[in-house]
């Protein structure tokens, strides 16, 4: 039986989110920080049938020794990047059918603030908004720009998990279903009865009063996240409905796929939970041979040194740094460490130069390139071969045109594959992300366990 996926775009809040097309002639980002630019965006992901828009954060850049590399200003390496939340009332009063997924720290946040900030989008948008849940591993940035302590990597999921426990409690346990009354004879719009203080004194959050945003569609938002450590896995089994891969070694995804649905099943969760999302990037020719020179186009684009500057904001490592001989095999780091263990092979790790030369092949999830048929072809074995339950879809060329080609030209063949439905899926981000019957967080979830 063929499997129906879900289907995201990628984007950041920046003119150039991964590699540097933004400087290649077909691109065009220079409006980046307009609602214009994205709502051309949108509206054409909506059309198209897309399920949602994704928009990832950066928070800053990582500063080596005294001063942020030149080549990460005077080439846009993911800078300037601005705050994708302010999106997306915007984008969902543009649409009413796209979902949105948004980024949000649980490092750099606090969970009342952002809590409050998505039952309202919950609201705006009607349910069709989803958390991604990150730890920031931009630590450098946390430390310089908001003048946190470095947090080691296990230590920020065991604050992960406080944070979205306490989450929940303020999404699920504050007000019962019926807690709004609205009757203007008694002047009554909220049933006190019904209204919970919500206590938590927990080791890195406090709290004590009383939530003040009414239940929304989902209640809690959908719950994404994106790790693949071993803690990123065990936070995973507990919390995420969705995850979020980039392993291109469909061998690899394939045991990452099961290992996160055998620790879900072991935590109670549903049958299924949860559901798994690769990127993807794709490019297309009218020819195989066309598409093959437009993809070596596209990798000869970021030079060297924006290339090593977009490795350090993902994993903390400067190339730079290291003899060009060396191999990164036994080196550390407490930031993106599943970005560094793609390089760490053992004996056969590359050199820090065959990293540097091939910077902008090596980073990401899978590659399909070739026409429209062949790439249907390859999404198709991804699928079959690792069991994801759909891609997230880098545009092509930067602009708010950049998935056009694939809208175009590949998703009629997945749809008459029956990889996507006939009509674009609806509802809220939960049930178009889960195949649920209910905007609500099922039974079988942490978050509903005094409900039960």
């Amino acid at each position: 039986m063929t499997k129906q996926i879900i289907l995201g775009a990628f984007e950041e809040l920046t003119p150039n989110f991964i590699g540097n097309s933004w400087s290649h002639e077909r691109s065009d980002t220079r409006d980046f920080a307009t609602l214009e630019y994205w709502q051309t965006m949108v509206r054409e992901l909506d059309a198209g049938g897309f399920d949602f828009l994704f928009l990832a954060e950066a928070l800053g850049y990582p500063m080596s020794g005294e001063d942020v590399p030149e080549v990460v200003l005077r080439e846009a390496v993911q800078f300037p990047v601005h705050d994708p939340m302010t999106l997306i009332s915007g984008l969902a009063a543009t649409v009413d059918r796209l979902g949105f997924v948004v980024t949000a720290s649980t490092t750099s946040q606090h969970p009342y603030l952002n809590a409050r900030a998505f039952t309202s989008l919950d609201h705006l948008t009607g349910g069709r908004i989803a958390w991604n849940i990150v730890t920031s591993d931009n630590q450098v940035a946390l430390v310089k720009l908001l003048g946190q302590t470095l947090t080691p990597h296990d230590e920020r999921y065991r604050r992960a998990d406080e944070f979205v426990e306490l989450s929940l409690k303020l999404w699920e346990d504050a007000w019962d279903d019926d807690a709004i009354v609205y009757d203007k004879t008694t002047r009554t719009f909220t049933d006190p009865s019904k209204v919970h203080r919500i206590r938590h004194d927990g080791h890195y959050f406090q709290l004590d009063g009383y939530y003040p945003s009414t239940p929304s569609v989902q209640r809690t938002p959908a719950l994404l996240q994106a790790g693949t450590s071993s803690a990123g896995r065990a936070f995973a089994a507990k919390y995420a409905e969705c995850v979020f891969i980039s392993d291109r070694d469909p061998e690899l995804a394939a045991r990452n796929v099961k290992s996160l649905r055998e620790l879900a099943a072991a935590n109670g969760r549903e049958p299924g939970t949860p559901r798994v999302l690769t990127d993807v990037s794709i490019v297309l020719g009218d020819t195989e041979e066309e598409a093959w020179r437009l993809r070596a186009e596209l990798d000869a684009t970021p030079s060297r040194e924006s290339g090593a500057a977009l490795f350090m904001g993902w994993s903390g490592v400067d190339l730079m740094k290291f003899d060009p001989d060396q191999t990164l095999a036994d080196v550390s780091t407490e930031v993106g460490q599943a970005t560094l263990a793609i390089f760490q092979n053992g004996d056969e790790s590359p050199t820090v130069g065959e990293i540097l030369d091939g910077i902008a092949t090596s980073i990401g999830g899978p590659r399909a390139t070739g026409t429209p048929e062949q790439v249907a072809d390859q999404l198709q074995a991804i699928v079959d071969t690792t069991d994801v339950d759909g891609f997230l879809v880098q545009h092509t060329y930067g602009g708010p045109h950049g998935y056009r080609d694939f809208i175009d030209r590949v998703m009629p063949l997945l749809r008459d594959r029956g990889m996507l439905p006939q009509e674009p899926r609806e509802g809220s981000m939960r049930e178009r992300l889960t195949a649920s019957d209910s905007p609500r967080l099922p039974l079988s979830h942490p978050g509903r366990a005094n409900q039960r």
